[in-house]
């Protein structure tokens, strides 16, 4: 029996027949050739998609025009000669049964032309590009009917390459038409003014007429649009459901709803573990009390269960997902077989935006696969080798999933009494990690993995096995600056945190209070119950930390653990002596850390000097300053990750084969820990 019987319901925009209500998100990924033409690996990521069963695909923003294009890598439909190229797509998703289509825009005020053609960007008004910082020209009168006349031509373009409809862009505020769209950007003072309802569409409504006209009204036509633009000088919410009536008379067949405007972040537009679920269901339901046409709403909505609420309640026709199906793009297949505990979720951790950034192509954290669909195999190998995998975090449990998978016979040990390493303190702090180790944790289970817990493997008992392969994943090592006054009994180191946690006491924590002592080794009997949620229940109810803590160091673990405490009621303050927060991560996670340690009242002091940490607190000096004392009750140093190889270096000559994953390579994270083992998973 079908568990969501709303969700795998076929329907149909315009002439256009879905198999089912999941439509897959526009997002950019920069895989696209230098001729902003679809490459091998685009075919291949969105192929991924189409075989794990969703009904509809939306390619990013396309643009219409090659000069301007929002970044160097968007595809664009600006000439006859793109046809075969997207035609090569097409046929690829249609083969494996989904429907495809483009999302259409102009650039507008967001685009490179400036930088890469030495040409002005275009807008309503003169705007200031959130990416670029370069200034657009307003648009004089006569002017838009030439970019009419560009989207025509792309609409044929499109319809010629065999796509299956067209979402036209006009959301966010950003971009030709959303600037048009919104009085946050459109000042202009004729027909098209932003202060009128007709006049701010008066350009949607003309490109949708173009578009018509040129493919037919037949020819299937979506319009994203932000339902609630969430800024202030924005559209009202109530505005979206005002004007929708005209836009479905203008020739839309239905219409996609999102929410927010542009910023440096996306952050109201790619929406974070901070933001509600679903969070812009509201405004679609708006649009479903006043028009009769399909309304798809994204934002949120990480699995197949609120997906089937929203359909169920009337509330959308369709669901929008984008992130959910990087992280797993077998999420529909999983969900209409009923296999809903082998999807792997989405964990908002950004990684997706900031690999553009950081690695100029968009990757997924828990997906190692996204974008790499062709580069990592996963078919059953020709040879059967006995696998052993050392350590129980995030890579060594991908590495041991990913061989199991291709047929290998595994067997994994890890020290502590519970998989997890690291990730088991990162989902205490950060609870939407808890989802991944209980897939990966589940996966190993379900595939045949032998583990086994509570035992420290040594270089003999590894050889003594006769492994074909062994993986090494045993994390790295958590080292803190030595400081004067840092043996005091009332402070704490991040590896001393993390053996506690794991029922140990280390011998650099023989400083600390007997009872702390005790209560660590009275855990360690309940390691195979420890799990990041029954730590934060426990946390509320008591949490051995004074009221009043300082936190040395400034990196992602040091930051979520003070908003884990600040959110416990404790007063924290974040001293380092560099000059960035969280530098291993990308700028939009680190924005989102800095509005939630704001929200949450910790302080920070970058730049600073630790001369001694003191019975009542911490002695600092800044540049040119005295020093002074931070009070505290208890401090924590938190140290850093260095690269620790020693059992992989011990087992050379010793074995046939060996990897080395994960934090034992150097720090990374989840990204670098899961694709290390993915990539040794699949090399054996």
């Amino acid at each position: 029996m079908n568990p969501f019987p709303r969700l795998f319901e076929p329907i149909r925009i315009g002439t256009m027949a879905l198999r089912n209500r999941i439509v897959m998100s526009p997002m950019e990924t920069q895989y696209a050739t230098p001729e902003g033409l679809p490459s091998a690996r685009t075919i291949a990521y969105f192929e991924a998609r189409a075989r794990g069963g969703v009904g509809l695909i939306t390619t990013g923003a396309s643009c219409i025009d090659a000069r301007h294009k929002e970044i160097p890598s968007s595809h664009h439909f600006g000439s006859d000669d793109v046809i075969d190229a997207h035609r090569a797509l097409t046929d690829a998703v249609h083969a494996q049964g989904a429907r495809i289509q483009p999302q259409l825009a102009h650039a507008g005020p967001d685009g490179v032309a400036p930088q890469i053609h030495g040409t002005p960007s275009v807008g309503p008004s003169a705007i200031q590009s959130y990416l670029t910082g370069s200034t657009s020209r307003a648009l004089e009168a006569g002017e838009l009917a030439v970019i009419l006349d560009q989207y025509r031509a792309a609409a044929r373009r499109v319809r010629e390459a065999g796509y299956d409809g067209i979402e036209l862009h006009a959301a966010h505020g950003y971009m030709l038409l959303g600037s048009y769209l919104t009085p946050w950007r459109n000042a202009r003072s004729d027909e098209y003014s932003a202060r009128r309802r007709e006049g701010r569409i008066r350009a949607v409504v003309e490109a949708i007429r173009a578009i018509k006209s040129e493919v037919g009204s037949e020819f299937p036509l979506t319009l994203r649009i932000s339902g609630f633009e969430r800024v202030s000088g924005g559209r009202e919410s109530p505005d979206t459901a005002r004007i929708a009536p005209a836009l479905v008379e203008a020739g839309i067949d239905a219409f996609h709803v999102t929410g927010g405007v542009i910023d440096r972040f996306v952050s109201k537009m790619v929406n974070g573990s901070h933001d509600p679920d679903a969070l812009n269901v509201a405004q679609a339901r708006s649009l479903k009390n006043v028009v009769d046409v399909p309304v798809m709403v994204v934002g949120r909505i990480h699995g197949p269960e609120l997906a089937e609420q929203i359909l169920a309640a009337g509330d959308a026709d369709l669901i929008v997902m984008g992130r959910p199906l990087l992280a797993d793009p077998e999420l529909p297949a999983k969900a209409r077989a009923g296999r809903v505990r082998e999807i792997r979720r989405c964990i908002s951790c950004q990684n997706c935006i900031d690999a553009m950034e950081m690695r100029r192509a968009m990757d997924c954290a828990v997906n190692p696969f996204t974008g790499r669909e062709r580069e990592i195999p996963t078919s059953r190998a020709e040879i059967v080798k006995q696998v052993v995998v050392v350590g129980g975090g995030p890579a060594g449990l991908e590495a041991a999933r990913v061989a199991a998978l291709r047929g290998h016979r595994v067997r994994l040990y890890e020290r502590n009494g519970h998989l997890g390493g690291a990730l088991v303190a990162a989902s205490t702090v950060h609870p939407e990690n808890e989802e991944f180790l209980a897939w990966l944790s589940r996966e190993v289970e379900r595939l045949g993995v032998d583990v086994t817990l509570g035992k420290k493997i040594d270089v003999e008992e590894i050889v003594a096995l006769q492994p074909d392969a062994v993986i090494i994943a045993t994390g790295g090592r958590l080292v803190a600056p030595r400081i004067e006054g840092d043996r005091l009994p009332h402070v704490l180191s991040g590896r001393m945190l993390r053996e506690l946690m794991a029922g140990r006491v280390p011998e650099e924590a023989g400083h600390l209070p007997a009872w702390m002592r005790l209560c660590a080794r009275a855990t360690a009997p309940l390691q195979r119950w420890v799990r990041p949620d029954r730590i934060r229940r426990l946390s509320r109810l008591a949490l051995p930390i004074g009221r009043r803590v300082v936190i040395l160091g400034a990196d992602l673990a040091a930051l979520e653990l003070a908003e884990f405490l600040a959110e416990r009621g404790r007063t924290v303050q974040l001293l380092d002596h560099g000059d960035a927060l969280a530098p291993e991560v990308g700028g939009k996670r680190r924005a989102e850390h800095m509005d939630r340690l704001d929200r949450v009242g910790v302080s920070i002091n970058l730049g600073v000097v630790i001369q001694s940490i003191q019975r009542d607190g911490v002695v600092i000096a800044g540049p040119g300053a005295r020093s002074r004392t931070v009070l505290a009750d208890t401090v924590i140093v938190a140290g850093s990750v260095e690269a620790d190889t020693s059992l992989f270096d011990a087992l050379d000559g010793r074995v046939p084969e060996r990897h080395a994953v994960g934090d034992c390579t150097g720090l990374g994270l989840i990204q670098k820990a899961v694709l290390d083992g993915a990539r040794a998973g699949a090399a054996l």
